[in-house]
């Protein structure tokens, strides 16, 4: 059974302000390997969808980690065979904001 892949408004947001400070911070070698990274860990969750630990706060969700900087939170739903990309999280924003 294929397992379809949704973006939250809020994923989409924080995917595309983290390309744009790659952007305006570095260069387009380091977006080219953050989307790469992105796919890799996408790719990875389609096969393995529970390989990722749960969140602190809700367990509901899983976290990725996509580089140094950067967690992906997404929710598996089983039943559904479905994965929602929930947000791209900065570990250098404000952990209270963090809901997951």
């Amino acid at each position: 059974m294929a397992i379809e892949v949704n973006w939250s408004p809020e994923a989409e947001e924080s995917f595309e302000n983290n390309i744009s400070y790659l952007q305006r911070e570095w260069s387009e070698k380091e977006v080219k390997i953050f989307v790469r990274q992105t796919q890799k860990v996408i790719s990875r969750i389609l096969v393995y969808p529970e390989s990722y630990p749960q969140g602190n706060k809700n367990k509901k969700y899983r976290k990725a980690r996509l580089n140094k900087y950067i967690v992906l939170f997404y929710r598996y739903y089983k039943t559904k065979a479905r994965i929602t990309l929930v947000s791209f999280w900065n570990v250098k924003q404000d952990p209270a904001k963090l809901k997951f």
